[in-house]
């Protein structure tokens, strides 16, 4: 996909966004829709998606908005990064729109049974992907957070396991270490 040159930043990212994760799914690219209804669209052979910024909610009317929009044989992709409201889902389920919910660190996880379906599991995208969405500053995310959102901060367990990680491989390189020095009788 070419990326169009004269969009915001906040844009840009969602739009990488996306396109990645269609690559994910879809194993094919798609091109940049320019509709005011949302802050980024792509359109691929296969999937018509959508992102709605950070901090907007999904509403009722954009399932009907996502639907008419782009090539009708297509599937229908739609990402939040707000929780969903359960009648919107279930909305979503009956028209066929897959609901992916995305935080700070672009981890998308699915948010109705559609998307369930297309994916089971939370993805994480490349790093290159990622780089634009550091771009975004705090003031974006407070509105998700102040929502009950995920802020896509590492939880205090979640860190911890990271720091457990790295010293258990610490300790593992320092037993090889003395393992190989005695080996060798240097020891």
């Amino acid at each position: 996909m070419n990326m169009p040159s004269d969009v915001p930043p906040q844009t840009y990212a969602l739009l990488s966004l996306v396109q990645a994760h269609l690559r994910h799914l879809d194993r094919t690219d798609g091109d940049h829709l320019p509709v005011p209804q949302w802050e980024a669209a792509v359109e691929s052979a296969k999937t018509v998606a959508a992102a709605k910024a950070p901090g907007v909610e999904v509403t009722a009317a954009d399932v009907p908005m996502i639907v008419g929009t782009g090539s009708p044989d297509r599937r229908r992709r739609l990402y939040t990064s707000m929780p969903v409201d359960d009648a919107v889902a279930a909305l979503a389920d009956e028209s066929e729109v897959a609901l992916f919910s995305y935080n700070r660190r672009g981890r998308l996880q699915a948010a109705n049974r559609t998307a369930l379906a297309d994916q089971a599991r939370a993805w994480y995208p490349p790093a290159k992907t990622l780089a634009p969405m550091r771009v975004l500053d705090e003031a974006v995310w407070e509105p998700v957070a102040a929502a009950g959102g995920d802020p896509g901060r590492p939880g205090m367990f979640e860190a911890a396991a990271g720091w457990l990680v790295l010293l258990v491989l610490i300790a593992f390189l320092g037993a090889t270490a003395y393992l190989a020095l005695w080996y060798f009788d240097i020891v």
